[in-house]
C-alpha cells in the first residue's frame, strides 16, 4: 500500500476510506495494512463495485477504478521485489534445470520468477499450451504481466508494451487474455500509471474471486488432461487457505482419481509442505494411499528426488 499511497494519493484515499469502513476503524487515521485481512478488504471492494454496477456507474468491464488501481500497485510492488535475472536464488535455477518440454507447472502466484528463471536457463515456456516444445505454465490466479482484453491504443504510443494474445478466444472464452515479456524487467514499469495500458490481471482473494476466475476459466479445466498424462505430481508449499474453495475444488475433483485417468504405472503424488495443517488439508488424498506427505520446506534434496524419479521413467 505504500507505493499506492505515494504514487496515486487520490485513488488511494478512496480505497483507504473503504478499508476504514470495512474494518470499522474510524478513529485511526493511519490504518495498519500489515494487520488487515486482505481477503476481507477485497471482498468489500467487490461489494462497492457491485453497488456501482447496479447504479450504472461501473468504470469499465475489467473492474472499478479502485480495484484496477489496487491490482496495478500490487503487481508493481511484486515486480519490484522479484529477483532480477542476475540474482535468481540457486534453488530456483536448480528447479527449472530439471524441467523438460512435457512438464506442466501450475502456479497460484502472481510473480514472474519462474519465467525469469526459465529465460536465464534458456528454456522456452508457453502460457497457452500451443507450443509442444515449451514448458507449460498455468497461472491460475493471473500474473503481473497479463491483462484482460487488448488496450485500445496498442502499438500507437511510444513505449507501448508488446502484448501477445494467449489465444483463449479460439476455444471457449469471450474475452481474450494478453501477456508481455517486457514486464519481466522492472525498469519497464516506470513509464506506466494505473488505469492505462498496464492493467495487470490478478485474481484477488475473497468472494469476488468467483467472478474473476471466469476470465481465466480455460486454465481451470485443462488440469484434467495434464493430470491424466503426467507421471508424477508435485504440490509444493501450498497451504490451502480455508476460504480458497476454488483450489480445494480443483484438487478434490482431480487428485483422488489420478490412478483412473490412464494406465501409467508407478505414478505418485508428492506433497512437499512444511505447514502443520498439511496432513489435515490433504487427508482426502493421503487416506487413499496415493500420495506421500513430505512435511518439510522445499529444498535441493526434493529437486534431486524429482531428477531420480525422471531417470526411472
Amino acid at each position: 500500500m505504500q507505493k499506492f499511497s505515494q504514487e496515486c494519493p487520490g485513488l488511494f484515499e478512496r480505497v483507504d476510506a473503504y478499508a476504514h469502513e470495512c474494518f470499522q476503524d474510524y478513529n485511526n487515521s493511519c490504518l495498519d495494512y500489515s494487520k488487515v485481512d486482505f481477503s476481507e478488504l477485497c471482498t468489500f471492494l467487490e461489494y462497492i463495485e457491485l453497488r456501482e454496477y447496479g447504479g450504472g456507474e461501473r468504470w469499465k468491464n475489467e473492474g472499478s477504478r479502485e480495484k484496477l488501481a489496487l491490482r496495478f500497485y500490487l503487481a508493481k510492488t511484486i515486480a519490484e521485489k522479484t529477483p532480477t535475472i542476475d540474482n535468481i536464488p540457486k534453488i530456483y535455477l536448480d528447479f527449472v534445470r530439471q524441467l523438460h518440454e512435457h512438464d506442466v507447472v501450475f502456479s497460484f502466484n502472481w510473480d514472474c520468477l519462474l519465467e525469469i528463471a526459465l529465460t536465464k536457463i534458456g528454456k522456452a515456456y508457453t502460457y497457452n499450451w500451443n507450443n509442444a516444445k515449451a514448458i507449460k505454465i498455468c497461472k491460475m490466479h493471473g500474473s503481473v504481466n497479463w491483462r484482460l482484453n487488448e488496450p485500445r491504443y496498442r502499438g500507437k504510443m511510444t513505449g507501448a508494451l508488446q502484448w501477445e494474445s494467449m489465444q483463449s478466444t479460439k476455444g471457449m472464452m469471450k474475452d481474450e487474455l494478453f501477456h508481455t515479456s517486457t514486464l519481466l524487467d522492472y525498469k519497464a514499469w516506470h513509464q506506466f500509471s494505473p488505469l492505462g495500458e498496464l492493467e495487470p490481471f490478478l485474481v484477488l482473494p475473497g468472494y469476488g474471486k468467483a467472478f474473476d476466475v471466469r476470465s481465466n476459466a480455460v486454465l481451470w479445466y485443462k488440469p484434467e488432461s495434464a493430470f491424466g498424462f503426467t507421471h508424477d505430481v508435485y504440490i509444493i508449499g501450498l497451504s490451502l487457505a480455508p476460504d480458497d474453495f476454488f483450489i480445494r475444488s480443483l484438487f478434490l475433483s482431480n487428485l483422488p482419481y489420478i490412478d483412473s485417468f490412464s494406465d501409467i504405472e508407478e505414478r505418485k503424488i508428492f506433497i512437499i509442505n512444511p505447514d502443520q495443517n498439511a496432513k489435515k488439508n490433504y487427508e482426502f488424498v493421503l487416506s487413499r494411499g496415493q500420495a506421500e506427505l513430505i512435511n518439510e520446506k522445499f529444498t535441493t534434496e526434493h529437486i534431486n528426488l524429482m531428477k531420480e524419479r525422471i531417470k526411472n521413467v
